[in-house]
């Protein structure tokens, strides 16, 4: 029993350790809902945001944290015809979103995130798009947009006002446009279907065909996003070359040109958008590297060597120092992390001279989202102030530095107004959450830091405006104190009844009937001393009369209610016994009908003015 008791907590451990292993890490979290994806267009807006679409993805925005759906769903049935995106557009004079889909064309307004289709009238007063594939997309440079389904080119203004159309045929046959693009002429160029380009140019106002072109116009290749896209595509790339079995990448630099240097574990390499070659073989550790194009060199960082100069086919050490992790350019000096991130330094590549670096971060915060009461809203475009309904308790804020190569390493520090303190949040949170804001404007102050570890300058990211609500306006408690005051003031003048003080009356001012029904009451109370449970009912079943005439009569011979007079007997005779016993406070307050020992401390406190303990002292 013993060795099987040992091996099922060795399982256990092994299957915890397992799964925290197979956890994903925070920042890729949003990332898997790419997996298996096949997206069809894709661009970073002038804010800092990705947008992308594909395949029943419909319209998605990412911060680096969190990806934001805009599609069709049980929630929203009838938001777009179809969730398919084939392109998209940003209109930055009107803070929009244009895109299309496989059924109609759409606007995404950025101010308050609602969605409208591009309407064009047809014959039959319908939308003409409604169930069109939209297959191009593009901004002119006077803010006019083209769109295309099948061989119709369409210019809409900026307002989605039909401009004018155009149908793309070739010898006499109807072909679909696949691209277009202006020229530096600023002539218009759309490339059709099974080949041939139209040139289309300007004059008089209006848009008119050239000429008709046999070869398709050149085309670029689409710029690749993140890091690891790149580093995706530089695998494929060494893999297919063979590089012996040194393919592991640890670092590159991309070129303009589309060359890139490539750095392993051993080795750097030259990818010049064909073919890879070795240019130096006895590197220990590539980590990190920049090319400078005014002095046309390559630094790197390698574990042997240090910090590295490649130039002229030849590799220099600045600096044989290992104690660095990455390395970033900066006009004439080297950015530098240092090991353990214990801190940022320049290296002055004319004097080789290391100096603690004070530059101040390049990263902006801003506020991508917010969250009342667990119900989560987009926050507009330049919307910089938000005033929460009433009732809000619960705020939270999403922040984003739109650093989308080094979201787990950025940490956020926030605070409310100048006064108050700088609260950072951890490694990768970029969360912030307020459980009682103050009432009236509070300035939310945000910063930020680089994947060097460097703050950025604070910013105030938002103002947030708490409604005062109705009990806490100081009119309401001046208004509620006055009141309160004229009321006690009325009570004693003219309400209260003048009452003399009866309690403790001496034998020589009661009569011979109310000395009998007094003493008949305190042997009643003495009888019954410790049971708890002794009432004003018992109290009046015991004096032989009803509970009112016992109020009533009590009140007129000791100015006390049958409960306090009760209650007074018992602690009379708790002071008894604290003068002539050794009992403890708890067990005197039992004897005396006091179930809890607080609650006989508290009343005796107030009779006598001290407390139990210290009556005697």
């Amino acid at each position: 029993m013993v060795e099987m008791r040992y091996v099922s907590f060795f399982f256990f451990c092994t299957l915890c350790i397992t799964m925290m292993v197979a956890q994903p890490a925070r920042s890729n979290q949003p990332l898997k809902r790419l997996e298996g994806m096949t997206i069809e267009c894709s661009l970073l807006d002038s804010e800092g945001f990705w947008w992308y679409g594909g395949k029943g993805s419909g319209l998605c925005r990412y911060d680096g944290y969190e990806i934001e759906s805009f599609r069709s769903n049980r929630q929203h049935p009838n938001l777009l015809r179809s969730n398919d995106l084939l392109c998209m557009v940003e209109h930055k004079g009107n803070a929009e979103i244009w895109f299309g889909t496989k059924e109609g064309a759409y606007i995404l307004s950025k101010k308050d995130y609602s969605i409208r289709p591009v309407f064009l009238k047809s014959e039959q007063e319908a939308n003409e798009l409604a169930n069109k594939r939209i297959s191009c997309m593009m901004e002119a440079a006077d803010g006019s947009v083209w769109m295309t389904y099948r061989n119709q080119l369409l210019h809409f203004s900026a307002k989605a006002e039909l401009i004018e159309r155009f149908a793309t045929t070739w010898e006499g046959k109807n072909r679909s446009v696949l691209s277009f693009c202006f020229d530096a002429d600023s002539a218009l160029w759309t490339r059709l279907w099974n080949g041939g380009a139209i040139r289309w140019k300007k004059s008089d106002g209006r848009w008119q065909m050239e000429n008709r072109l046999q070869n398709d116009y050149p085309t670029e290749l689409p710029a690749l996003l993140t890091a690891e896209q790149q580093k995706l595509f530089l695998d494929s790339v060494m893999r297919k070359q063979a590089i012996g079995s040194d393919t592991t990448i640890l670092s590159w630099v991309a070129q303009s040109d589309g060359s890139v240097y490539i750095g392993t574990y051993h080795a750097l390499y030259f990818y010049d958008g064909k073919q890879v070659k070795l240019l130096h073989g006895s590197l220990d550790k590539v980590r990190s590297m920049a090319y400078s194009k005014k002095s046309q060199s390559l630094y790197l960082l390698s574990k042997a060597c240090g910090i590295c100069q490649w130039k002229d086919k030849k590799l220099k050490v600045l600096l044989d120092s290992t104690d660095f992790r990455q390395l970033q350019l900066q006009g004439d000096t080297a950015l530098l992390l240092m090991k353990g991130v214990t801190g940022v330094k320049m290296l002055n590549l004319r004097t080789m001279q290391l100096t603690p670096d004070t530059t101040t971060a390049n990263v902006h915060a801003v506020v991508t989202a917010y969250t009342l009461d667990g119900e989560k809203f987009i926050m507009p475009y330049g919307e910089h102030i938000l005033t929460l309904p009433k009732g809000i308790e619960q705020v939270e804020l999403s922040l984003s530095t739109f650093d989308f190569d080094h979201v787990s390493q950025v940490q956020f520090a926030y605070r409310l107004n100048d006064d108050s303190e700088w609260i950072e949040l951890p490694e990768g949170e970029h969360v912030i959450k307020f459980a009682h804001l103050p009432s009236g404007e509070s300035q939310l102050q945000v910063r930020a830091t680089d994947a060097y570890g460097r703050w950025s300058a604070p910013i105030t990211a938002l103002t947030l405006v708490r409604p005062v609500a109705w009990y806490e306006k100081i009119w309401l408690w001046v208004l509620l104190v006055v009141t309160g005051l004229i009321g006690l003031i009325c009570f004693i003048r003219f309400i209260r009844p003048k009452e003399p003080k009866k309690e403790g009356l001496s034998p020589q001012l009661l009569s011979v009937a109310d000395q009998e029904f007094l003493d008949k009451a305190v042997a009643a109370v003495s009888t019954h001393m410790i049971d708890s449970d002794y009432s004003v009912d018992a109290l009046a079943s015991d004096l032989c009369m009803s509970r009112a005439n016992l109020h009533r009569k009590m009140r007129a011979i000791t100015g006390q209610t049958p409960t306090d007079f009760i209650r007074n007997q018992r602690l009379e005779r708790a002071a008894h016994f604290l003068r002539t016993t050794s009992h403890t406070v708890n067990e005197i307050a039992n004897l005396v009908g006091f179930s809890y020992a607080s609650y006989f401390t508290k009343c005796f406190k107030e009779k006598f003015g001290v407390l139990p303990k210290d009556f005697v002292k």
